[in-house]
């Protein structure tokens, strides 16, 4: 193939995202990727390399589909464990007058 008719890298992975939904409902009815590649590239959708195709299959498949997060109202705050009460120890009170002032500061 002649270097003047390659696709630039990114025009494949165009070409693929404006035919996924009909590449994903053909993979679904079990026609081989060969087939797929064959049927768009005579209907005049796709001008990517074989190759090129099977690469953007193996990666879109490596690719789980983005996780949404749960609502917001099935998210439970978390708590802190409960811990057991102590009693605090009385408090002894000294009355100023049996301070030691010698011993104080």
């Amino acid at each position: 193939m002649p270097s003047s008719n390659r696709l630039r890298k990114q025009m494949a992975k165009i070409e693929y995202q404006a035919c996924k939904a009909e590449v994903e409902a053909m993979l679904a009815q079990d026609f081989s990727p060969k087939l797929i590649h064959e049927k768009l590239r005579k209907e005049g959708r796709f001008t990517m390399a074989y190759p090129s195709f099977t690469q953007i299959l193996r990666n879109a498949e490596r690719k789980p589909p983005a996780a949404k997060p749960p609502p917001p109202h099935t998210i439970k705050p978390t708590t802190p464990p409960k811990l057991p009460s102590v009693p605090a120890a009385p408090k002894k009170l000294i009355r100023p007058e049996d301070v030691d002032r010698d011993t104080l500061f």
